[in-house]
């Protein structure tokens, strides 16, 4: 069934030499095969293979999607450093066939089994993998099959009162059939873009549940910084929502009453199951759930499988659950995508979304709503109706019709690479563009252009910390400070290299050092912006938090006789918590950090600013072409709110954007009860 070209052991160094594997690869590979005592080359093959697809956050292997004449994309060898020419290793069988003889293997067993490996729905799984979607989609299953109670002629007028009739062209709201699918279900999950009031949504919709009981509700996001942008917007929602009540509508008391009991303080999902010292556990799971009625998810495209299994195994018997978040930006760092999986099942054969209600839901939506949905119903027999517990929003209200980053996005979401040129040279005011051009004193122009365009964004809350130090009275406080500092941000695809994180912020200093704004002679110099890269509890700080090393000017008398008098004004890390409030800490406690003037895409997740620039590398290698995709784009773009600015070539930039990250998973086949696509 295998034709080697070479031993297998030799060829699994071979492969790993040319990065087409990792050492983690090759070694759990064989050390499978010796722990299972599997002496044919066929068995460590595969397992090199399902950890391949691990290592690029698969959960498992998709047997059809082997290519069975190139197992591991190898590039032909024709050169005298191999010993062998062409591709090294190739499996003659058919896939029936592959599928029948895995399940030979004592060490892959079906569903139940106790083995290490699992092979099910044609697909192969770490048997903890396997354990986690399958227990995932059951739970998402079961509350999605759960009805609530409803008080059906009250909550539709609540629903008129809180979404009056939209002037919007559009012809549903779908703001108002996504509070109303969260009052039928257990499960419900809200996606859409950036700016199409998901925040907003959920604020009234938590409203009209409180309107009919009194609920235990509890706010979440993946990352602190999440966890308190959901904070600021539920609080902003709720300030709004109040001033329409009062001036707009003849609200009774109940809904203001209700209004004041939704809850407005955001948590990490880590803290809220319980964190447990030097432990993958957490406090609460199964046998010791939360004491929770409700629990609101935010930004649940961040979540990743294992991660939604503790929160989901974590819920009482009888609790509700809302998934927010965008399913078209980067999925979790970690193994799965399990939000997209969730929304798979709306895609068309087109590749486009529409909703999928079974008659009876469709119905219910229709008469809650005014909204007639039937068109939206789809007689799937038997299989279970899980798209009632999904609504898309469609419309943008960050973005007008005609504004450049919206329209730019839609044309990247959509992988239009035609519209995505056509809009780049229209030149619209919201989106810059610098090309990577060589001087002929092999300086990079467009590099250079960013670099100075990054200066000039960053130089407004530097300037205010130069005028606090000059001033006697202190003029500019820590959190205006740092406002400041966020209205920009420098995104780059990667970590290393010239043109990733570690290289745009060694660049960022040295230019902002030239331009004598800032003074980096020690680690912890005055304006540095860090972010931290590990969960620390006991100071409060979460992977992801970004803060500004400031002055700590001492007003307190009593603290002053504590401090040391010779340094009154001692340089502290400043960060604004999810609450609002600031949290000092000195820079020696700070748990794991980095320079921010320049981040990841991925850390950017949860975080708007007014101006995004983003890094493409001018001459991406192949490992940095697995990194561009579609996903990252969408989400650099969305993370801007009036300006993007893009450092690239239009050959990476449009070929990045047609590139779909793909991860092979069950879990959407498992939910939708049809071939997962």
């Amino acid at each position: 069934m295998l034709r080697l070209q070479a031993p297998l052991s030799d060829l699994l160094k071979h492969w790993q030499q040319h990065a087409l594997i990792t050492p983690l690869d090759r070694h759990f590979a064989i050390e499978l095969a010796q722990i299972c005592d599997q002496q044919q080359p066929l068995f460590t093959l595969i397992c090199a293979l399902l950890s391949q697809r691990l290592s690029t956050q698969h959960t498992c292997l998709v047997i059809d999607s082997i290519d069975f004449d190139n197992p591991f994309a190898e590039e032909p060898y024709h050169n005298k450093d191999c010993d062998f020419e062409g591709v090294s290793c190739q499996i003659e069988a058919t896939t029936a066939q592959l599928i029948e003889q895995l399940s030979q293997f004592d060490a892959i067993g079906v569903s139940g089994d106790n083995t290490p490996l699992i092979l099910n729905l044609d697909r192969l799984y770490l048997n903890k993998y396997h354990f986690f979607e399958t227990q995932v989609a059951a739970k998402l299953q079961q509350l999605a099959c759960t009805q609530l109670p409803l008080n059906q002629t009250a909550l539709s007028q609540y629903l008129s009162v809180l979404f009056p009739e939209n002037t919007v062209s559009q012809a549903y709201d779908w703001q108002k059939i996504a509070a109303a699918t969260a009052l039928t279900r257990a499960l419900t999950v809200i996606t859409g873009g950036p700016g199409t009031g998901k925040t907003t949504t959920v604020t009234k919709l938590l409203l009209l549940l409180l309107s009919q009981q009194s609920l235990n509700i509890k706010l979440v996001a993946p990352t602190g910084k999440a966890a308190a942008r959901l904070t600021e917007s539920i609080k902003a929602s709720k300030a709004r929502l109040s001033d329409e009540l009062l001036t707009q509508f003849s609200a009774d008391d109940v809904l203001l009453q209700a209004l004041n009991s939704v809850p407005e303080e955001a948590s990490t999902l880590h803290r809220l199951l319980g964190v447990i010292p030097h432990s993958h556990q957490f406090r609460h799971n199964k046998d010791n759930p939360l004491r929770l009625d409700l629990l609101v998810i935010d930004e649940a495209s961040m979540v990743d499988l294992p991660m939604m299994y503790k929160i989901l195994s974590a819920l009482p018997t009888d609790a509700r659950c809302i998934l927010l978040g965008d399913q078209d930006q980067l999925a979790s760092v970690e193994a799965g995508a399990v939000l997209a999986d969730i929304c798979i099942g709306l895609t068309n054969a087109e590749h486009q979304f529409t909703m999928r209600y079974s008659k009876h839901q469709a119905e219910l939506i229709s008469a809650l709503t005014q909204q007639d949905v039937r068109q939206f119903i789809v007689d799937n027999g038997e299989q279970l109706q899980f798209g009632d517990s999904l609504c898309m929003l469609r419309h943008s209200h960050r973005f007008k019709g005609d504004a450049g980053i919206g329209l730019l996005a839609n044309a990247v979401n959509s992988a239009n690479i035609a519209e995505i040129g056509h809009i780049w040279r229209q030149g619209h005011q919201e989106l810059v563009w610098f090309e990577h051009q060589m001087s002929p004193t092999q300086t990079n122009l467009g590099r250079q252009q960013l670099l100075d365009y990054s200066v000039t964004a960053y130089s407004t809350y530097l300037k205010m910390i130069a005028h606090n130090q000059d001033a006697e009275t202190e003029q500019y406080s820590a959190e205006t400070i740092i406002n400041s500092f966020n209205q920009y941000r420098m995104l780059c695809a990667m970590r290393s290299g010239e043109f990733g994180v570690d290289g745009m912020n060694a660049s960022m200093t040295m230019s902002l050092n030239a331009a004598q704004l800032i003074q980096p002679n020690q680690e912890f110099y005055l304006g540095r912006p860090i972010i931290i890269q590990s969960n620390d509890y006991n100071l409060g700080l979460f992977n992801g938090d970004i803060g500004l090393i400031l002055q700590d000017k001492l007003q307190d008398k009593l603290q002053d006789k504590l401090q040391d008098k010779q340094q009154p004004n001692r340089l502290m890390a400043h960060f604004i918590q999810a609450d609002g409030s600031l949290l000092k800490v000195l820079p020696a406690r700070l748990p794991k950090h980095d320079t921010c003037f320049a981040m990841t895409v991925h850390k950017s997740q949860g975080s708007e600013f007014d101006q995004v620039s983003l890094v493409l590398p001018m001459k991406p290698s192949l490992n940095q072409w697995q990194l561009l995709t579609k996903e990252l784009i969408y989400t650099a773009i969305t993370r801007a709110k009036q300006h993007f600015i893009c450092l690239g070539t239009p050959t990476v930039f449009e070929r990045a954007s047609n590139h779909l990250t793909q991860r092979s998973s069950g879990l959407g086949l498992r939910l939708w009860r049809q071939k997962n696509r």
